[in-house]
């Protein structure tokens, strides 16, 4: 018997040996994998879909520590068709295991947005948590740009996306399977950054909007661009950002792009509706989320003197939605409590302090409650005109008031009456 156990034991060891010489176990070998970074989606004049995916090439070595990277382009009547068109075009094998970001493209509003993004929540290639963003205009020139953040512009984006604690929570990041349980939800809204380039030069100067910035296409036309349109014509692809290379071509200092994702997009139904500014998507995250050690502008605090500029914290925030609902009328309340310290202002005050004991003015506080009630009714205004519930305010009457549900349930933003209470408090 202990002889029979020896054999099995020698013979599973020399299987062992003789898969892993032959061919690895089956592993596929990493230079036939593409390695994707983040993913645009466009939509091109013949009706196809153009996915353009951002390939990180693992090229780095002691001499040269950055890795490259390449721009490859496929299109397909469908998104999964492209994304196999980029595997063939290239000779790679797309790899999303590693994708991190998503970028839909503006010519992608003019329809149902879950046409694309079905294809993400339910293959089980990408991880649900890449997130997805709207570009201001082309996705793949969003994904081409030059940025002083990070030499792929795709990590650069997650950096302003993914914020530490201690940062301003002036962004709505959200994930595919957020974006998409949303619209599957008894609401249909979603929402999700709109990202703006902000071009800065070699001077220092800054211009909002990628207008400035030549498209893949016109580079590719510009035949002082020389020899490398032929081998983009047959693959799609490009190594380098096209702001780099039109500024070699023409002599001028070259531009940096640094990106604002502070403007929010609301989609209902899949179809964009509208946009919430910097100080809404600020607001709706301060109702929403923690915003611990975000910062808040007041402006012109006294009015009847000099001008007062102030600079407060957040130290805690704490909001909740009551609802009442009868067969004649559905009441919203919003309550939002504050926690906060003065951080700076634009004029000396000899007994105000920067410590954690200092007091809050009564100026302040009065001034702070106002202005972000008027936020708060602006946002709900906003919701009203777009019927994007960011608010989840018919999750809240289905969960909790289900018998007044099928009364006020198509109706509900435009019957609703709503109530605003602020109370912001400091140091006593």
């Amino acid at each position: 018997m202990r002889y029979i156990k020896t054999k099995i034991f020698m013979f599973a060891v020399a299987a062992i040996f003789i898969m892993f010489f032959s061919n690895d176990f089956g592993l596929i070998d990493i230079e036939k994998n593409a390695i994707i970074t983040a993913v645009a989606i466009d939509k091109s004049i013949d009706n196809e879909y153009e996915v353009s995916a951002q390939i990180a090439v693992p090229e780095a070595s002691n001499k040269n520590p950055e890795n490259k990277k390449a721009l490859i382009t496929g299109k397909g009547s469908t998104v999964g068709a492209a994304i196999k068109n980029v595997g063939g075009i290239s000779g790679w094998f797309p790899k999303l295991t590693f994708c991190n970001l998503i970028v839909i493209g503006q010519s992608l509003t003019e329809e149902n947005i879950i046409n694309v993004l079905d294809y993400f929540s339910k293959t089980l290639r990408i991880q649900n948590s890449a997130l997805v963003l709207l570009a201001e205009d082309s996705g793949k020139d969003l994904l081409a740009c030059t940025s002083p953040l990070d030499n792929i512009s795709s990590f650069a984006l997650q950096k302003i996306l993914f914020k530490n604690p201690g940062f301003d929570v002036d962004i709505a990041p959200t994930d595919i399977k957020t974006f998409c349980t949303d619209y599957y939800s008894n609401a249909h809204s979603s929402f999700m950054p709109l990202v703006k380039t902000v071009e800065q030069s070699d001077s220092g100067q800054q211009n909002s909007g990628s207008s400035n910035t030549p498209s893949p296409s016109q580079t590719e036309q510009n035949p002082s661009s020389s020899s490398s349109s032929s081998s983009s014509s047959s693959s799609s692809s490009s190594s380098s950002s096209p702001t780099s290379s039109s500024s070699s071509s023409s002599g001028q200092s070259s531009a940096n792009t640094l990106f604002d994702a502070t403007t929010t997009a609301l989609f209902f139904k899949g179809m964009k509706v509208g946009e919430l500014d910097t100080d809404s998507t600020l607001i709706l995250n301060i109702l929403t989320r923690n915003a611990s050690l975000t910062t808040y502008q007041l402006k012109n605090v006294n009015e009847n003197q000099y001008e007062e500029n102030y600079l407060i914290t957040i130290l805690r925030n704490y909001a909740r939605m009551d609802m009442s609902a009868t067969d004649s009328e559905l009441k919203v309340s919003f309550i939002l409590d504050i926690y906060c310290k003065i951080r700076d202002q634009n004029f000396p005050i000899p007994d105000l302090d920067y410590s954690d004991n200092s007091s809050l003015p009564s100026m302040v506080k009065e001034k702070m409650e106002e202005q972000l009630t008027a936020r708060i009714n602006g946002l709900l205004e906003t919701i009203r005109q777009t019927k994007c519930d960011v608010l989840k305010i018919k999750q809240n009457l289905f969960r909790h008031h289900y018998g007044q549900y099928a009364r006020y349930k198509d109706n509900y933003l435009e019957v609703m009456k709503t109530e605003v209470h602020v109370n912001v408090t400091g140091q006593k």
